[in-house]
């Protein structure tokens, strides 16, 4: 009984904190739109105020070859709006590859309003392409990464007696109220969690953002779960958008909305058993039938590592099941020692599936790693950070990759160095290799201040793949690959 108070305690004061975690301005009179052509939109999906302890800044990054001016309209978790509509955000354009970066205090002043309670989302327009994305500055001081959402399903709810607070966030990014929102939870065995098209969110409004915690899945779903489990909505309205955070220690917030699935089907960064960092895969049966899972094992140098088309679990995977493996699985199965370096690993089977990887770093905290980019990263630390960047060139094809070069822009959108700098002179098939940030100062022969992007070109690159990695404190990494692409205005 006392366990359960305690337990009780802990529910009310992780929900209360949640609230004031994303919890008076001056005045600023906004800009009038200038005549042009709006093309793309794109959202920050949580953007805490400056009364909370959890610091959001957000990067508005120029992808297009052009200067760009940003607008902008901001709503409150009711989806009311607050301020006015379509405020330019940049008196002066942005220079392509260029970023601005916008803080609470910044938008409160923009659109003139006071601090929001809980989240805000944010939405963005502009003539040509760009990217935004968002750095969340914990209680811990750890920065993660947080505009990444995902549609119909969520894949990593911890265990409902777990340290680990997982919370889930509905989001309406449409104009008209979404109803009778209803899932279904499934453990990591497929089994049914309680009863099937449970109610979830009776209505939400247009802009309007909810948080569901495990405590609140539990009591609508009227039954525990032991392993982590997954949420699948039984329709998925194309304006609704489902955030998956975990909150780790009370203090330090990590983004599994990230994850690839039966078309990319590859582990991108598979640690080994003697590594300091634990690697453990769910391989997701999303499907109707039942699975077998087989897979190709390739270590850094790009060299298959025991037989081809391995079978990887001895009895099929059921649906709504995961099969969850680590290194010692992959060294039994393919027969093999353990690697130098992480492996990638590529995977086959007859259905669908999804790829969730959660990987423990020696600080004990587990961070979501396999999402990876194409052609660019935007998150490489400067000088002024003692945070380690990692780019990883992975080269998931079955031909040499060749002419690997990298252009490097600051904050500015200034070239760095020189553009189209050779990065490595050819990638073999399958092969993965490491770039620091402190390596590409080397390479590019500069320095610079807070956070660059590296546009990558190849001579054959539609097989090359880049993973972005931060490395905090020396012991916990944090995936910033996944970011929100503007979308085009229909």
């Amino acid at each position: 009984m006392c366990s359960q108070k305690k337990k009780n305690m802990k529910t009310r004061v992780s929900l209360i904190a949640i609230a004031l975690l994303f919890s008076f301005p001056l005045p600023f009179i906004s800009t009038s739109i200038a005549e042009e052509q709006i093309s793309f939109l794109g959202r920050a999906f949580l953007i805490t105020t400056s009364q909370s302890i959890n610091d959001t800044v957000l990067h508005i990054i120029n992808s297009s070859d052009k200067p760009q001016t940003f607008r902008g309209n901001l709503y409150n978790q009711d989806g009311d709006q607050l301020g006015p509509t379509d405020v330019i955000l940049n008196p002066d354009p942005i220079i392509s590859q260029a970023r601005m970066k916008l803080t609470a205090q910044d938008l409160e002043i923009l659109f003139s309003t006071a601090p929001w309670l809980g989240p805000a989302m944010l939405e963005v327009k502009a003539s040509e392409n760009f990217k935004l994305m968002s750095k969340l500055k914990s209680p811990s001081g750890l920065v993660s990464n947080t505009n990444c959402v995902r549609e119909q399903v969520v894949q990593n709810i911890e265990p409902f007696n777990s340290d680990t607070l997982t919370y889930i966030r509905f989001i309406n990014i449409g104009t008209e109220d979404i109803t009778n929102i209803r899932g279904t939870m499934r453990n990591s065995e497929g089994s049914l969690i309680g009863s099937s098209d449970i109610l979830l969110v009776d209505r939400l409004r247009p802009k309007q953002g909810v948080w569901l915690s495990g405590q609140k899945l539990l009591n609508r779903f009227g039954s525990a779960w032991g392993s982590v489990a997954s949420l699948s909505l039984v329709e998925s309205p194309d304006n609704l958008r489902l955030l998956n955070l975990n909150f780790v220690n009370g203090e330090t917030f990590f983004n599994f909305s990230c994850f690839e699935n039966q078309e990319e089907a590859r582990i991108f960064l598979f640690t080994n058993s003697e590594s300091n960092n634990t690697t453990e895969a769910h391989l997701i049966n999303t499907g109707n039938n039942s699975l077998t899972f087989t897979a190709n094992l390739y270590n850094s140098s790009g060299l298959q590592l025991g037989e081809t088309d391995t079978r990887i679990s001895n009895t099929d995977v059921s649906p709504g099941a995961r099969l969850i493996i680590n290194a010692k699985t992959l060294e039994s199965a393919f027969d093999t020692l353990p690697w130098n370096g992480p492996a990638l690993l590529e995977i086959t089977s007859q259905g669908m599936f999804d790829l969730l990887t959660r990987l423990e770093s020696p600080s004990g905290l587990i961070s979501n790693t396999n999402c990876v980019r194409k052609n660019a990263v935007h998150n490489i630390e400067g000088f002024n950070s003692s945070t380690l960047t990692y780019i990883r060139l992975i080269n998931v094809g079955s031909e040499e990759i060749t002419g690997i070069r990298g252009t490097l822009h600051d904050k500015d959108g200034s070239i760095l160095g020189t553009s189209e700098t050779l990065l490595k002179e050819k990638l073999k098939a399958k092969e993965q290799v490491w770039i620091s940030n402190r390596q590409l100062e080397r390479i590019f022969e500069v320095s610079w201040i807070d956070e660059a992007s590296l546009v990558v070109i190849a001579d054959n690159n539609s097989d090359l793949r880049l993973l972005n990695l931060n490395f905090e404190n020396s012991e916990t990494f944090f995936n910033f690959s996944c970011y929100q692409s503007a979308a085009e205005i229909n």
